[in-house]
Parts: C-alpha cells; sequence; structure tokens
C-alpha cells in the first residue's frame, strides 16, 4: 500500500470509475451522482481542500527498485477507483487542478477490490447528524441561512437541555441514540427549525422567551396530563409526539395570547389552554405509527380541538 499525492485531472486519465463499462463517460454517468459532483467542483474552487483519501486498485504499476515507490502507467484503465468516486470526479471538473492524497493498492484480483468495496461501504459510519447540527456554530465559513436556522435550533435546544429546571434537561442527546424517554438533538432541530425561520411563529420572539414557550408548555402538559408525562415512554418525549407538539404550537401560542389577551407564556396561561383539550388521548398518538405523515395526523387532531373549544370560549365571552 502506498499513499501520495498526485494531480486530480491527471489520476482521472488513468482511472476508470466502473468497470462495467468500457466508456467511462457511460459508466460515470451512470454510477456518479451529478449534483454531488458538481457541488464537490464549487466546493475546491471556491478554495477549500478535502482531505479524504482516493482509494485505488492499480493493475497498470509496479514497485520501483527497493520498494521505495511505485511506477504506474500512463494509460486509461491504469486503476479502478474503490473509494472517493465522487471527490475524484469533482476534482477533476473543478476549475483548477488540484491535488489530492491517493492510497495506492497493487496486484489486488476482482474478488479482492470487490471485497475491499463492499467492506468499506458497508461498515464506515457516518457522522450522526445530532453531532452534525451541534457542531454548526464551530464553522469559520458563512453559513447558508437553512445552516443559519438549524444552529440556532440546536443552540435551543442545548440550552433547554442543559438548564436543570427545563424539562428537557439531559433528554436531548446528541452523540447516542435516544434512550426511552430522550429526544435526538437531529429531531429536535427539525422540528423546531420550521417554527424558527423568518416566517416561524417563533421568530418574532428572543431566545429566552422561546425557551420559556417549550419550557412552560412542557410543565403544563405535566399538570395536565400526568398521567402520560409520568410514564417512562411518555409520548410528549417520543418523536411522533413531539413532533406533533411543535407542529402544533403556531395554534398552542396563538390560543394561549388569545385566552390570556396579551403576551403570557406562564405555565398557568399554558395549561389554560391545554384544558380546551379536556380529556383528549394522547395515548392513542402511540398507534399511530411514525413519520411526517403521522405527526400531522395526530398535530391536526389538537390544532383543530383547540380553534373549536377556543372559538367557543370567545363566543361564550361576547354573549356574557
Amino acid at each position: 500500500m502506498y499513499l501520495f499525492p498526485m494531480s486530480a485531472k491527471t489520476l482521472w486519465s488513468i482511472v476508470q470509475i466502473d468497470r462495467r463499462q468500457e466508456d467511462k463517460d457511460v459508466g460515470y454517468q451512470r454510477a456518479l451522482s451529478e449534483s454531488r459532483v458538481k457541488k464537490i467542483a464549487k466546493f475546491l474552487d471556491a478554495g477549500n481542500a478535502i482531505p479524504g483519501a482516493i482509494l485505488i486498485s492499480f493493475d497498470k504499476a509496479k514497485e520501483s527498485r527497493g520498494g521505495a515507490g511505485i511506477i504506474i502507467k500512463n494509460e486509461p484503465d491504469a486503476g479502478w477507483v474503490i473509494d472517493g468516486q465522487h471527490r475524484l470526479a469533482g476534482a477533476h471538473k473543478a476549475a483548477k487542478d488540484v491535488e489530492i492524497p491517493v492510497v495506492a493498492l497493487l496486484g489486488l484480483n476482482l474478488t479482492q477490490q470487490i471485497d475491499f468495496f463492499v467492506t468499506i461501504n458497508r461498515e464506515q459510519k457516518g457522522v450522526p447528524a445530532s453531532l452534525y447540527y451541534d457542531l454548526l456554530k464551530h464553522l469559520p465559513r458563512t453559513k447558508t441561512e437553512a445552516e443559519a436556522v438549524q444552529e440556532r435550533a440546536a443552540d435551543l435546544a442545548n440550552t433547554m437541555k442543559k438548564d436543570p429546571d427545563s424539562p428537557f434537561h439531559q433528554r436531548i442527546v446528541v452523540t447516542t441514540s435516544p434512550k426511552q424517554g430522550c429526544l435526538s438533538l437531529t429531531n429536535a432541530v427539525r422540528k423546531l427549525s420550521p417554527l424558527l425561520k423568518r416566517d416561524g411563529r417563533l421568530a418574532q420572539f428572543n431566545d429566552e422567551v422561546r425557551a420559556a414557550i417549550l419550557n412552560n408548555l412542557y410543565r403544563a402538559l405535566e399538570q395536565s396530563f400526568s398521567r402520560e408525562y409520568g410514564r417512562p415512554d411518555s409520548v410528549f418525549f417520543r418523536t411522533i409526539g413531539f413532533g406533533a407538539l411543535m407542529n402544533a404550537l403556531p395554534v398552542i401560542v396563538d390560543t394561549t395570547i388569545r385566552l390570556a389577551g396579551k403576551m403570557d407564556f406562564r405555565v398557568a396561561a399554558m395549561k389554560d389552554t391545554l384544558r380546551l383539550l379536556g380529556t383528549f388521548d394522547f395515548n392513542g398518538w402511540r398507534e399511530m405509527g411514525t413519520g411526517t405523515a403521522a405527526e400531522k395526523q395526530a398535530s391536526d387532531d389538537v390544532r383543530e380541538r383547540l380553534a373549536e373549544e377556543a372559538d367557543a370560549v370567545a363566543k361564550t365571552r361576547i354573549e356574557y
């Protein structure tokens, strides 16, 4: 095995992407994601670097005398890309030529090449999405609008996670899969981000008020629906429960303001809103399955009940 830097455009000219295709361009179109290749090329042309090595199996190469290096034939089928084909294709497509690290293996037969390919692509693990969100604030580059919103969502979730007085204290996890009664940071960011966008319902509030709204909603749930809240597998801390509540949050916020007649998100005000739900069967959410559709169905039940009951209360007040 040899490790060395090499011009991406030179390497591209002497390797194959897919052995099943005699014409590399045809194989390239079928094997690669064009959009991903373009993103990598744009990333490199912006002056960035990709340190990950490209793994190549060279058929037409031999060790130099003494084994200090290798001699590769300058032919279009000298080797086959085992891993890193998108990085190599993106570097090739970039306007400027960049040097990339190459790990070269010599003399592998087809079975060994396939074994490397399968092992790498089956066993390697990606960075958990929760860890990615947790690290967003440390990125030195300018963030996209979506990344900026995700960063705000991650900050909000981490603030509640670290607050000993928050219902979410130590119940939002980053580097591991969430155990019973916990949420992943990925799920928290997924559901909080729409609320924090420019037109999101929480966009008008500062971080302190946002945390208060979420914390007090869950405190109110604990007091109003104590049986469900107190279960070890409380649906409020499951993906569908948290997702449905965040979907319904705009209506919960608006109803709370409507009933209080002002911006009041204290626990008592939140309880007044939840009281409109009566004996709502949150346990039924467990039977709805998972996914976006299930979250929407669950939240629709809450939104509709709140809207109907809030209208009834408003009508009673007017008549009175």
